[in-house]
């Protein structure tokens, strides 16, 4: 299962070592719906040492300030700690396992 995180818990990924691939999303938003089978058949192709996580913008409206996130779906890749890369809109699992190997290296 992939964890959810808010503000509360999101403070390993922001101070962490290593890649993470965080998807902010909504369950209001029809596109995130219909594009989270993709997200979540592309974390199983993940090294494990990659984290992977979601974040409900509902849940958690100061994060999704802070990255300035204001379109959904989008995916976050973060590496030691600082934002890497940004993936808009519905992608399939390529896209992200293409972005994670480059942050890998």
């Amino acid at each position: 299962m992939i964890p959810d995180y808010t503000e509360s818990n999101f403070a390993g990924i922001e101070h962490g070592n290593g890649v993470a691939v965080i998807r902010f999303h909504a369950p209001w938003c029809e596109p995130c719906r219909r594009s989270e089978h993709l997200f979540d058949e592309a974390v199983t192709l993940f090294p494990a040492a990659v984290r992977a996580g979601k974040v409900n913008v509902m849940q958690a409206p100061v994060l999704a300030a802070k990255y300035a996130v204001w379109g959904l779906p989008v995916v976050l890749i973060f590496k030691d700690g600082r934002e890497f890369a940004r993936i808009s809109g519905p992608q399939t699992a390529s896209v992200f396992g293409e972005a994670v190997h480059d942050a890998l290296l």
